[in-house]
């Protein structure tokens, strides 16, 4: 919301920050346990995931300011962003070329099909991104947690409980309200 207003100048009606508000609270009740504590990074790696997603909101603020720009030169300078953080990462800690010698090639496989799948959901991202409004985006971004909670019920046996189903359904509501506010604002263009 803040990149958006501020590289963008999108404003939010109170429509928008309902529905923002609705996916928001969707993803606190699907990922609030009182008994982790306080929701405050308490190590590396969670302030590392922080500042990667705050990264990942100015970056697909930016993709749609360089509307002129190529889906494809885009999708480049983001993956250049990647390789160049992840240099850094190494040399902060060094990678364990122990653990990658020991894969079989299988593994290496594999890994190049996961590099393959999320190149191209990079380059269909930029895509969207380039043709949606910073905001909306930002609802339809929160449903990745709906995705990885049906993912994990069907590939990893998990559970959902009442609270993920709860959260789970708050950001689809809020999918659908932002789909029906984009098409009644282009109703009236």
């Amino acid at each position: 919301m803040f990149f958006a207003r501020y590289f963008l100048d999108e404003r939010l009606n109170k429509a928008a920050l309902l529905v923002m508000g609705l996916a928001l609270s969707g993803a606190v009740v699907m990922l609030w346990h009182p008994e982790l504590g306080k929701p405050w990074p308490k190590n590396g790696a969670e302030w590392i995931a922080i500042t990667a997603g705050i990264a990942f909101a100015l970056t697909n603020v930016l993709t749609r300011q360089a509307a002129q720009f190529s889906v494809q030169l885009k999708a480049l300078a983001v993956w250049s962003g990647v390789v160049g953080v992840a240099l850094i990462w190494a040399l902060i800690e060094p990678p364990q070329w122990q653990k990658v010698a020991q894969l079989e090639v299988a593994g290496f496989g594999l890994l190049f099909l996961v590099g393959l799948v999320i190149f191209i959901a990079t380059a269909a991202m930029q895509y969207g991104l380039t043709h949606t409004p910073a905001n909306q985006a930002i609802v339809i971004l929160l449903f990745e947690l709906v995705v990885v909670a049906v993912s994990s019920y069907y590939l990893a046996h998990e559970t959902l409980s009442l609270q993920e189903w709860i959260g789970g359904a708050m950001i689809v509501a809020a999918s659908i309200f932002s789909g029906m506010l984009e098409a009644e604002k282009s109703a009236r263009a």
